[in-house]
């Protein structure tokens, strides 16, 4: 083996295990924002009038909300749970190698997945994630939009890395690469990026997942293997171009209303119920499902929901 391909790998573990330690928050950070501020300036210089300042501004001001609000809940919850498991109920020992870092990018890579697609498929979980799809705009700024309440499953999805004895840097450092990814793939004008578009979440799959035409509602739930959509009878080309946001849109620049926007969509459909039972069924059921058998009232659902002219 020459010594490229050996340097190669040693820069690329030394890279995912400096993501996964105590700097990673701060270089996703710097990345993010070097991300949104490139994207600003291209739009000004390319596609002057076409980026909504404050939706922007909104989206960053969410971001930093949340990087406050999520310390606890969103990243040390999961990384004590993380490690307690590791320490105590793990049954083998993988390492942090390349066979560790193959197995946390595929349990990480499922784990997304999975937990999106319930985000969107559960009445209380889709009120948590559908902040993150009200912006009606679609940049890199998108990307860290949402409420702090997200993501709540993940740990659990997670946790067979850590039965499998996938070190905890090796594991957060392989997500936060990923995040990464995520933030990338919240882009207009990347084109289409020829056959990797059947196998990675590229910027045009993505587009789908954030469009709200009827057949591209729900849809492209990856994050960076487009492979499970296509597996799990969830992927869907981009067509034309979509149409982004809630089928409902949300029209709202002020931050906190953006935080609670979902959370009052979902009480005002309880208290639209009378029985208890139907109420209790809102926190549970999809989107769609509505106690009287019509949907008026479920935002990315109504036009989907409406029969074909």
């Amino acid at each position: 083996m020459s010594d490229i391909p050996v340097d190669g790998w040693r820069a690329f573990h030394a890279a995912i295990m400096t993501l996964g330690g105590a700097g990673g928050i701060w270089i996703i950070a710097g990345y993010y924002f070097a991300m949104a501020g490139g994207e600003r300036l291209w739009y000004a210089l390319r596609r002057p009038g076409l980026y909504d300042g404050k939706d922007g501004l909104n989206n960053i001001a969410l971001n930093l909300m949340n990087s406050v609000i999520d310390i606890g809940v969103g990243k040390i919850v999961p990384f004590v749970v993380y490690i307690w498991v590791y320490d105590n109920f793990r049954i083998a020992d993988i390492g942090a190698g390349a066979l560790g870092l193959l197995a946390a990018f595929i349990v990480h890579d499922l784990s997304y997945y999975w937990e999106h697609r319930l985000s969107h498929r559960i009445g209380v979980l889709w009120a948590f994630h559908q902040v993150h799809h009200s912006s009606n705009e679609f940049n890199y700024t998108v990307a860290a939009r949402g409420c702090w309440l997200d993501g709540l499953l993940r740990t659990p999805f997670d946790l067979p890395a850590a039965l499998l004895g996938v070190p905890p840097v090796a594991f957060f450092g392989v997500s936060i690469a990923k995040d990464m990814f995520g933030i990338f793939n919240h882009s207009r004008f990347v084109p289409k990026l020829g056959v990797l578009e059947d196998f990675i979440a590229t910027p045009a799959n993505h587009r789908v997942h954030h469009g709200t035409a009827p057949k591209y509602i729900d849809r492209n739930y990856s994050q960076v293997l487009i492979i499970w959509d296509r597996i799990f009878g969830t992927f869907q080309r981009e067509e034309e171009t979509p149409r982004f946001g809630l089928v409902k849109p949300l029209y709202e620049y002020d931050p906190l209303k953006t935080q609670v926007s979902g959370i009052a969509w979902l009480i005002e459909r309880v208290r639209s119920a009378e029985s208890l039972s139907d109420k209790l069924a809102y926190l549970w059921k999809p989107p769609e499902w509505s106690h009287d058998g019509r949907c008026a009232e479920c935002p990315k659902y109504r036009a989907a929901m409406m029969p074909a002219e």
